[in-house]
């Protein structure tokens, strides 16, 4: 059964027209917002059906106009009671992106645990993945690597979950132009400045923008503390100045992600649990703690990605200005469940 859990996610702001003039000679810049959302009913059940006057969109307590709705579907949720649905069916979509993401500790550590990873990744591409779905697998030892980009080719992502678990180079180029993470990626701070893993993910984020849907990462980590970060008691009091830039890039490009202790089920300290919480819910994700097989986490994600929404309305903001836009989603039967995502970044 899908979890009782509605995601919002933004994609991001981007510029419509170079500026406008508004009555009063203000110079500003118009934005398209896109906006996806999981809605659920009391008992986790996805709803179908609902249109653009469903949904209350607000910045700063402000109603913004919903343009339109289309659904994002794996297609199992079709079924005859969607035909009274009042969006129309060449309005549903099918894709659905998966990026599995493997933060490699040095050396031989925990390499069953990821051989565990890697054969959970293998049972989605094997048994759930659909014909529409597309997935990459990347990774992380001493930089970011791209073992395989976008693609449903079975044997291709099967090589690419094996490269994955060596200290391969990973891919220079990709041959899907059009769902591309190489074909987006800036090369060079690919190479050079990925050294953590949240430049790692900020790189990544950046490459994924140009896909207009939800991207949903799977992160298999030990656990993420990297020089900077002010550590006392086990306890992650500050993070990195990394860490910020990274959710900003994840938001910015739709990813939400779902982070999976690689470790055991033995006590550990918080450090080891704590920024992979604070990842998830900074992209409103979940956080997988303690996993005996990784099957039940991958599955849990499958399942809630069965269907979204996304909202598109369009915003202004002053010409040249930069910033962060908190936004609020909700729905006018209360009865329905949203959760959201803080905000989005606007002028990069």
């Amino acid at each position: 059964m899908v979890r009782s859990v509605a995601i919002l996610c933004l994609l991001a702001s981007l510029p419509l027209t170079a500026q406008q003039t508004s009555p009063f000679g203000e110079k500003v810049d118009v934005n398209v917002v896109l906006v996806d959302a999981i809605v659920t009913d009391a008992d986790g059940h996805q709803i179908l059906g609902l249109d653009k006057d469903d949904f209350i969109v607000t910045e700063n307590g402000k109603p913004q106009k919903v343009e339109s709705v289309d659904y994002f579907t794996n297609r199992t949720l079709l079924n005859g009671t969607e035909k009274n649905a009042v969006f129309k069916v060449e309005r549903v979509r099918e894709e659905r992106y998966f990026v599995f993401f493997f933060d490699k500790p040095e050396g031989a550590l925990l390499y069953d645990r990821l051989r565990l990873a890697r054969d959970a990744a293998r049972k989605f591409i094997d048994d759930e993945m659909l014909p529409a779905d597309r997935v990459a697998i990347v990774g992380h030892d001493v930089r970011l690597k791209v073992y395989s980009d976008f693609t449903n080719d079975k044997a291709q992502l099967h090589k690419a979950l094996d490269s994955a678990l060596s200290f391969g180079p990973g891919l220079t180029k990709s041959g899907n132009a059009a769902h591309s993470i190489l074909g987006a990626v800036d090369g060079k701070a690919m190479i050079n400045r990925t050294g953590t893993v949240y430049e790692a993910l900020t790189v990544l984020g950046d490459s994924l923008r140009a896909v207009k849907a939800r991207k949903n990462l799977i992160l298999f980590s030990p656990g993420i503390v990297e020089q900077g970060e002010d550590v006392r008691d086990g306890v992650i009091l500050s993070h990195s100045r990394y860490y910020r830039p990274m959710v900003q890039s994840l938001n910015a490009a739709n990813v939400t992600v779902y982070s999976v202790n690689l470790q055991a089920d033995a006590p550990l300290l918080p450090v080891y649990h704590d920024t992979l919480q604070s990842i998830a819910t900074d992209t409103n994700g979940e956080y997988f703690r303690n996993s005996v097989s990784f099957y039940s986490p991958v599955a849990q994600v499958e399942q809630t990605n069965n269907g979204y929404y996304l909202l598109t309305y369009y915003t202004q903001k002053p010409k040249g200005t930069k910033g962060y836009q908190k936004v609020a989603v909700t729905l006018k039967n209360r009865e329905f469940k949203v959760k959201a995502r803080e905000g989005y970044v606007y002028g990069e």
